[in-house]
């Protein structure tokens, strides 16, 4: 393929005897601590003269003594390019720029630090030692600062040709885009393409055409766009190229026909041309058009005197002329130029021109009966093919891996990117589906959570319920157990006492005991109502409000219908009570003239109401001070029979307590 590589240094032979010859001829006449008088005689002596490189020299040296470091770097930086014959020597100059680069420490500008490495790299590349420019170019991106972005961009380019042509198709694929990166930001399209076309080639380097042709198909038409003629006949023998390694032939054709169709170029590029005319010879001599091949051989031949050294070194034009021969049946011409053709390629370091070589060589063996020989040339290039292209899909897979950041088969890496963005839709889908089952988990975790508080909560009431219910019985349990002792044990002993009482006719003592037994009945029966068990809980009901009118000045009526039978008597008892407790809160709160009680069956129920026309209270505002009412006792009550109470009452106007016990 055609390169355009921009090289550091230029590649012209000095010797250093001439420079001691003429050093010494002038050392009279120079002054070696005057290096303005120096500097004088190096501006006025003629560039391409062997004197100004020695005036040159002596600045170098005669700088590095006085400690002058910054304007010793700008001497060796100027030495590096300058024409002067007597310092083009690759040793000298080298040695030069790592003297300078010894006192980098000193030297006060960022740019002539980086540029004495950038310079360095660029003699070591021009000699092929890439590990050593590698290191160089390195170092220049470490000493430039932001401010020299340009040639932090040169840096990381030519770092990437240099590992292009080691074969570290990874590290110069990040330099290519590093530095087309910082191109891009400085505006310089003219290196974007370049860097792109380096890309191009690094691509087909390792068989990943599709993204190679990519490239090459957008700078194309960049260059089209420009009127760039050359840059575009460029990119298309080198897509051709491409073409011909994997076996599109019609395509080859195609582009090599329209960059020979460019030619010749404006100002004419002899070497250009001619390589396109080899490439369309080698082509048609492959296809066995002979007549072709001849045509484009010799006009590729006629460029031959403007660049003769393609003669002799040129593998592409020695391959040509080779394939000729053998077109033509001169087979041991053929045989002869292929094995020039074979060393060219060797030299070279290009596997194309190597593969065409063996090829062809092989071929003419075979063509002259040499059987042994061209079985050797065919394992050698076979050897040869299959080491490369195990060495291109070892690095292609490292590529697309890093690239892309998966774990999938070598074969699933060179898929296009729209499979790649399907497998991303495939996760993004699946993420949303974990979202969404997570969420789930979460409301059902949320749910179970206040399902269990719920029922915490509830058996929680249960027994606070049970508790309520078991401490209601022990107190009927004592209250009758005390009842009992009272009417049984002090009742009698105070009945004992009132019949001694009477035999002696104390009428004032027999009073005093008269009512001390019937408070004590009184407590008795309130503590527990025989009359409830006697006579059923209608006529006990009746005569605790009978007791009430009489007793009290508060107007009673009632509604009492009979329930002998209805409840048990658990349950009577508790709504004994509660009818008791409530009349109790009514005769201590209420300040009532009238009290009304109403207790009957209504269908499956029986209802207890009890109203006044006492002071009442505003319900909102006890709400939660039910202990101080003597409300408490009653919601426990009614609860244990699994009944409901209901509560109206107003300031001013009365109470009506509701109790509804279901049958």
């Amino acid at each position: 393929m055609i390169r355009l590589i921009f090289l550091m240094g230029c590649m012209l032979a000095g010797t250093l005897g001439s420079i001691r010859s003429i050093a010494q001829a002038t050392q009279d006449t120079i002054q070696r601590n005057d290096l303005q008088q120096l500097a004088t005689l190096f501006e006025d002596a003629e560039p391409s003269d062997s004197i100004a490189g020695v005036y040159l020299k002596e600045l170098i040296i005669q700088s590095e003594k006085q400690g002058e470091y910054d304007l010793m770097a700008d001497y060796v930086l100027k030495m590096v390019h300058h024409p002067s014959p007597s310092i083009q020597n690759p040793e000298l100059i080298r040695q030069l720029l790592k003297n300078a680069i010894s006192h980098e420490e000193e030297l006060s500008k960022s740019n002539d630090k980086g540029n004495l490495h950038l310079k360095l790299a660029g003699e070591y590349f021009g000699y092929e030692q890439f590990d050593s420019a590698i290191l160089e170019y390195g170092y220049a991106i470490d000493r430039f600062t932001d401010e020299d972005s340009i040639f932090i961009a040169d840096s990381y380019f030519f770092r990437g040709q240099a590992r292009d042509y080691k074969g570290e198709l990874l590290g110069s694929m990040q330099d290519y885009q590093q530095a087309r990166d910082i191109y891009s930001k400085l505006g310089d399209k003219e290196y974007v393409n370049y860097v792109n076309g380096g890309m191009a080639i690094l691509f087909s380097k390792f068989s990943i055409y599709n993204e190679a042709e990519k490239i090459r198909t957008a700078l194309i038409s960049t260059y089209q766009e420009e009127e760039s003629i050359f840059d575009v006949a460029i990119q298309l023998y080198n897509q051709a190229e491409d073409y011909g390694k994997q076996g599109k032939l019609k395509d080859q054709e195609t582009y090599l026909l329209k960059a020979d169709s460019l030619t010749p170029f404006d100002p004419q590029d002899f070497y250009t041309e001619s390589m396109i005319k080899l490439s369309l010879s080698n082509f048609y001599g492959e296809q066995g058009n002979l007549e072709k091949q001849k045509e484009y051989f010799s006009q590729a031949q006629d460029m031959v005197p403007q660049v003769p050294e393609i003669a002799t070194t040129n593998p592409v034009y020695l391959n040509a002329k080779a394939l000729l021969e053998y077109s033509q049946g001169n087979y041991l011409t053929a045989n002869q130029l292929a094995n020039i053709s074979l060393d060219a390629a060797r030299q070279s370091k290009n596997m194309d021109h190597l593969i065409k070589a063996y090829k062809l060589l092989g071929d003419t063996y075979n063509k002259l009966g040499q059987s042994e020989k061209a079985f050797e040339i065919r394992q050698k290039l076979t050897h040869y093919t299959d080491s490369i292209f195990a060495s291109n899909q070892a690095t292609t897979f490292s590529y697309f891996q890093t690239l892309y950041e998966t774990e999938r088969k070598e074969k699933e890496i060179l898929t296009k990117t729209q499979e790649i963005e399907s497998i991303s839709r495939q996760n993004q889908a699946r993420l949303r589906l974990i979202s969404i089952i997570i969420f789930f988990l979460i409301i059902v975790g949320v749910v179970f959570f206040l399902w269990k508080n719920l029922q915490h909560e509830k058996k929680k009431k249960e027994m606070q319920s049970r508790f309520s219910q078991e401490l209601l019985k022990n107190q009927e349990a004592e209250r009758v157990r005390i009842s009992k002792d009272l009417h049984d044990g002090l009742g009698q002993s105070l009945l004992l006492i009132k019949n001694k009482v009477a035999l002696s006719k104390d009428n004032t003592t027999g009073e005093l005991l008269d009512t001390a037994i019937s408070e004590l009945r009184s407590i008795a029966r309130s503590l527990h109502p025989m009359q409830l068990e006697k006579l059923g809980l209608s006529k006990a009901a009746e005569h605790l409000l009978d007791q009430i009118d009489n007793e009290t000045d508060i107007f009673v009526s009632s509604e009492i219908e009979e329930l002998k039978g209805v409840l048990k008597k658990e349950e009577e008892l508790q709504l004994y009570r509660i009818l008791q407790e409530s009349i109790n809160n009514v005769l201590k709160h209420s300040q009532a003239s009238a009290l009304r009680v109403l207790f009957n069956k209504v269908e499956n129920r029986v209802e207890l109401k009890i109203e006044d026309n006492g002071k009442g209270f505003d319900f909102s505002e006890k709400l939660n001070d039910f202990q101080s009412l003597g409300l408490k006792t009653l919601k426990e009550r009614i609860a244990s029979l699994n009944g409901s109470m209901k509560i109206n009452s107003e300031k001013g106007v009365g109470t009506s307590l509701s109790f509804i016990v279901y049958v």
